[in-house]
């Protein structure tokens, strides 16, 4: 799987997750093309970053539960081959370079 075929569907789980439309675990799986395993390993990702996620069955739609959210985006640039030796530390390896980036 690409990378950002990744990130695009954690964007996706993100905003149906905010708008509090996915619907019930089989129905979530299936708007985003996934089996239901997928969709917890997914889920646990969030947790894993501190954000909790619970499920309502009267309402039937998964939310956040610690009043924490994500705001998930990403962007590529070209760089040249000496700013990536510069990132690495004075090696170069013919492959892709991903620098993820933490900011508050």
């Amino acid at each position: 799987m690409k990378a950002t075929d990744l990130l695009d569907r954690m964007i996706r789980i993100n905003k149906l997750i905010k708008s509090e439309c996915t619907g019930n675990p089989d129905e979530f799986s299936r708007k985003l093309g996934i089996s239901r395993r997928q969709l917890y390993v997914d889920i646990e990702c969030f947790k894993d970053m501190g954000v909790e996620i619970g499920y309502s069955r009267t309402r039937r739609t998964f939310y956040f539960k610690n009043e924490k959210l994500l705001d998930i985006a990403y962007s590529f640039k070209v760089i040249s081959t000496n700013t990536t030796k510069k990132i690495n530390g004075g090696f170069y390896k013919k492959s892709y370079n991903v620098l993820f980036l933490c900011t508050e």
